[in-house]
């Protein structure tokens, strides 16, 4: 008896008692009815397909065979149609419908018209044949794709009650796809191959039993997803181009001569790597989804996985990335957007700071918060569309864009980012990967997205000031005694040099005089030392000591000076620096000094400012070394003055500068107190100005104290005055 004969005779009692099972099992659902329906067509594929093999002669059976097989395959797709939940009646089910029927009917229709050609093992020729060729393979592809996204989509429970009916078709499906592409690439089928066939279905017959038995757990929370579409389509549009190339290597193989196996090899191996470079594009990813979202879905988001996949990113502190930065990426994953930037409001400065760039370069510069597109966010809490500014002015109230936007390079979306009313920050997005065009949707998406990520930002905001707090109010405690101490030291020392102008040349008033300042000594560097266990012990939660940062905070001398009221006056910046370089001439001579071509007279307390000035010089000494180089500088930008201590130390990092550098009782000097660079901006606050800092690891350093030609405001002053 031939092999096919037993092959395939096999293979149809096999499925015939599948069939039986399914029949007599006790639910009754369409998809059980489905599978009985198409395991009782596998059956009689299976018996034609044996009778064929048996009885050559009889036209009748070979006439069968091809008929069958497509409503077999026809049948399969259609139960695990049903079992994806494709016979709802949303509209994206009915696409879905729409897509598997064409996916279906398409090949079956090319299959049957060429069925006058001779398909039967040992033969395939002619272009008729080829496209059948093609169409048949379609079949296994589908197959496949609804299996996959079967075993992907289901949960835990529901992959419990499916995975076996997966493994079984995927066997059949994909013993099929290699079947009928052996059969394209060699121009005949594998006499071989297809005798084992009926075999080779069988061995899926068991694992299609297993399910059944779980037939109970079919019933999972499976649904279409975007997910599934997707996955879909890409897993098709890369079956239908592998098959077009492989038709094309196949006619170079036959036109190359004898070098037409090598250019058959070497074109598919390409084609292949094409695929790869083509499907690993984020940009044609993104077409795909743009594609998918308009002619697939009534809406253009899931939102549900929109939600879920912005909480994980921002939740997410896995990979070290600060919350400013997940922010970021957060928001513009939602629209596909690869770079963007996020301002952050700081109060104190009165204004918006660059807190978090993406691919984006590190060049941005502060908004002050009375900039017009500030404003505009501030008061309207619109979504900014740049492009639509040019094109629609009167949408925005003429709005214009500002030179720092049109300075940024793709800028197209600026969202607001509003907690309690209040614009705490917003974001600068680049131009996606695919182009889109932007509705309702999207603006409303991406104004709660907004709000949800201001509301992480006050609340960092608010651990942070606690903490900061209670730093400094532990800070405070212990310098209370310590005050006391040094009263006391201060008394002795005062009496003893009132005792002095007595007792001065008597020997032994000079011996104790000694051992008293001796004593006084010891005992004020043990204090020191207290401050420093007290600072160790309170020192800030989470603290990151920035080894290319020797720029940290230290108790300078702008800490004595915080004390005294401010006395704003007109004061000369020139003269001011004039008198601060000539100090700092004596212990650095190559000082540079830049006091540019202003000099006119701002309303500021010069000895703050010379305060401020002397510890900004002082760090930037230390950093630079004795061999560095230390510039001071005086400029104008507008209505504000720029004053700038500028070096090329080590530098420090944005991480350090955002997180470290200001936060009190933080020092990376083994003798600092980390108050320094705190009080230092709290003084320049105070003056009405900002201090900003620029700076790279490897790049040096330039602090820029940025002033208001008119000085600060006399209400914020006067709030301010002991606010240190």
């Amino acid at each position: 008896m031939p092999i096919i004969v037993i092959s395939y005779l096999v293979c149809a009692g096999a499925f015939l008692l599948m069939t039986a099972l399914v029949l007599v099992s006790a639910t009754r659902t369409r998809y059980k009815w489905l599978l009985g329906v198409a395991s009782g067509i596998s059956a009689l594929w299976a018996a034609t397909t044996a009778a064929a093999g048996w009885l050559p002669a009889a036209g009748w059976t070979a006439a069968l065979v091809v008929p069958l097989e497509v409503l077999r395959n026809a049948a399969w797709i259609a139960f695990l149609g049903e079992l994806l939940g494709l016979s709802r009646r949303d509209d994206l089910s009915r696409r879905a419908r729409w897509a598997l029927g064409a996916a279906v009917a398409g090949p079956a229709i090319a299959v049957l018209t060429v069925r006058l050609i001779d398909l039967s093992p040992g033969g395939l020729g002619g272009s008729a044949a080829l496209l059948a060729g093609f169409a048949y393979l379609l079949f296994p592809i589908t197959g496949l794709v609804l299996l996959e996204n079967i075993f992907r989509n289901a949960d835990a429970d529901g992959r419990w009650g499916v995975k076996f009916l997966c493994f079984g078709l995927g066997g059949l499906f994909a013993y099929d796809f290699y079947l009928y592409a052996d059969a394209l690439l060699f121009k005949r089928i594998d006499t071989a191959l297809y005798d084992a066939r009926g075999l080779a279905n069988t061995l899926a017959v068991p694992l299609i039993a297993v399910a059944v038995s779980r037939a109970h757990n079919w019933s999972v929370a499976i649904h279409v997803s975007r997910q599934f579409v997707f996955h879909s389509a890409t897993f098709l549009g890369a079956g239908l181009y592998l098959l077009v190339m492989a038709a094309a290597g196949l006619y170079l193989r036959n036109v190359g001569g004898t070098w037409g196996p090598a250019f058959q090899i070497i074109f598919f191996s390409g084609a292949v790597l094409i695929l790869t470079v083509i499907f690993s594009s984020g940009a044609i990813r993104s077409k795909i989804k743009v594609f998918i979202s308009k002619n697939f879905f009534s809406y253009k988001y899931d939102y549900r996985q929109e939600w879920l996949r912005f909480i994980q990113t921002i939740s997410s502190d896995e990979t070290g990335i600060r919350l400013h930065s997940r922010i970021l990426r957060a928001v513009a994953n939602i629209v596909d957007s690869p770079a963007g930037a996020l301002w952050v409001l700081r109060q104190e400065d009165s204004a918006y700071f660059p807190i978090a760039v993406w691919n984006l370069g590190d060049r941005l510069a502060s908004v002050r918060d009375s900039d017009p597109m500030v404003t505009f966010l501030a008061e309207r809490k619109w979504i900014v569309n740049l492009p639509e500014i040019a094109d629609r002015p009167d949408a925005y109230g003429g709005l214009t864009t500002p030179d720092w936007v049109a300075a940024v390079p793709r800028a197209w979306l600026v969202v607001p980012l509003v907690h309690g009313e209040v614009l705490r920050a917003f974001l600068l997005l680049a131009t996606p990967r695919a182009s889109r065009s932007l509705n309702w949707e999207d603006y409303d998406l991406l104004k709660t997205v907004g709000r949800q990520a201001a509301s992480y930002l006050a609340e960092e905001d608010a651990a942070n000031a606690l903490v900061d707090a209670r730093q400094l109010d532990q800070f405070n405690r212990r310098f209370a005694f310590i005050a006391h101490d040094i009263k006391n030291l201060a008394s002795q020392l005062s009496l003893m040099l009132k005792n002095a102008e007595r007792y001065g040349d008597d020997p032994r008033f000079r011996q104790d005089m000694f051992a008293t300042v001796t004593n006084s000594v010891t005992r004020m560097k043990g204090l020191l030392e207290q401050l420093h266990a007290e600072r160790d012990r309170t020192g800030p939660l989470d603290a990151v000591t920035d080894k290319g940062a020797n720029q940290g905070a230290n108790a300078g001398a702008a800490a004595a000076t915080a004390a005294a009221p401010a006395s704003p006056a007109l004061t000369s910046l020139a003269d001011v620096l004039q008198r601060t370089a000539a100090d700092w001439l004596k212990q650095k001579s190559d000082l540079g000094l830049d006091l540019g071509t202003d000099g006119a007279d701002i309303l500021v307390d010069g000895e703050r400012l010379m305060s401020v000035l002397n510890h900004l010089l002082q760090n930037a000494v230390e950093a630079a070394g004795p061999d560095g180089r230390v510039r001071l500088s005086l400029s104008a930008s507008g209505d504000e003055r720029i004053v700038e201590v500028e070096d090329d130390g080590p530098g420090m990092s944005a991480a350090f500068i955002e997180n470290e550098l200001f936060r009190p009782l933080n020092t990376t000097k083994q003798d600092g107190y980390g108050i320094g660079a705190y009080q230092t901006r709290e003084l320049v606050r105070e003056m009405g100005g900002r201090l900003e800092v620029k700076s790279a690891p490897g790049h040096g350093t330039r602090m820029q104290v940025i002033l208001p030609a008119g000085g600060a405001p006399q209400d914020e002053q006067t709030a301010t005055e002991g606010a240190a």
